[in-house]
């Protein structure tokens, strides 16, 4: 079994089986980090390779420096490009207390594209993928929802995390509106050790005791938005006629063709397949 592998096993069996949507759940010592990625490998992409901007970001408290502020223009046979690492600039930065993020690891990251098709394959959601390098007493992010199930796997260092669950601060959208003054759950992360949160529940996490390297996948269920969306392109694939020759029916007869049809696949359409759709649909956005 591959790592990759091992883990979407260990995730689905020892994580999401009976927690999904319901809880918080902690496994702790869960992964062999070895296989997946660490700040070794972040310093190399930094000093040497074609990392560019927006694959990599910084944050500090939820404020984000210009970009211009830690990225180069190179010359890339002749021409100029913008948006790659400037090394110190970056280096600089996290030793003011910004947090390095790297976003949809997923597209240039092997081990991390192979956990999160394997997620996919059990899980009717589209997965994303970020890592968090956040130096000593620092947080990147305030604290805020995501419009996301998430799975969070400690790869280097401590990392403290609040949760404010409480159920009139849990919702659907992403948001920073959560008061913090209450957190109801306080635990610290250790490497290889894997958290789960619920679709909505509001965090935020500190690095402790030296730096924090965390990989965080986010599980994106469709919205209602995009089963209606998913719905109406089943259905102007379906009703081909209906949509091409529109034109040969006054209007009062085409309302009613069209109401007509629509009842009939809402009647017909199998859940599975309308929602698989719709999933389908959101991890071609993501790529």
């Amino acid at each position: 079994m591959t790592a990759a592998a091992s883990l979407t096993a260990t995730l689905r069996d020892r994580l999401l089986t009976d927690a999904w949507g319901v809880s918080h759940r902690i496994v702790r010592n869960a992964v062999d980090t070895s296989e997946l990625l660490g700040s070794a490998d972040i310093g190399r992409w930094l000093d040497a390779s074609l990392l560019r901007w927006p694959y990599f970001t910084l944050l500090k408290h939820g404020e984000v420096p210009p970009v211009t502020s830690y990225t180069t223009v190179r010359d890339v046979i002749g021409q100029k490009r913008d948006g790659y690492p400037n090394p110190a600039a970056v280096r600089r930065h996290m030793e003011r207390g910004a947090t390095l993020k790297l976003n949809q690891l997923g597209d240039w990251h092997r081990p991390t594209r192979e956990v999160s098709r394997g997620l996919e394959e059990f899980l009717t959601a589209a997965v994303n993928s970020y890592v968090f390098w956040t130096p000593e007493d620092s947080r990147g992010m305030l604290p805020h929802r995501d419009a996301a199930h998430v799975i969070v796997i400690q790869l280097e260092g401590r990392k403290e995390w609040h949760l404010y669950a409480e159920p009139e601060q849990v919702g659907a959208g992403a948001g920073l509106d959560v008061d913090s003054s209450r957190p109801t759950h306080v635990f610290t992360l250790e490497p290889g050790d894997v958290l789960y949160l619920p679709h909505g529940w509001p965090h935020d996490a500190v690095a402790r005791d030296g730096s924090s390297l965390h990989l965080t996948f986010t599980l994106t269920e469709p919205t209602p938005e995009d089963l209606v969306e998913a719905f109406l392109k089943r259905f102007l694939d379906d009703e081909e006629e209906l949509v091409h020759h529109f034109h040969q029916r006054g209007l009062e007869a085409r309302t009613a063709q069209v109401r007509a049809a629509l009842l009939e696949q809402a009647e017909k359409l199998d859940s599975g397949a309308w929602a698989q759709t719709a999933v389908d649909t959101m991890r071609k956005a993501i790529g």
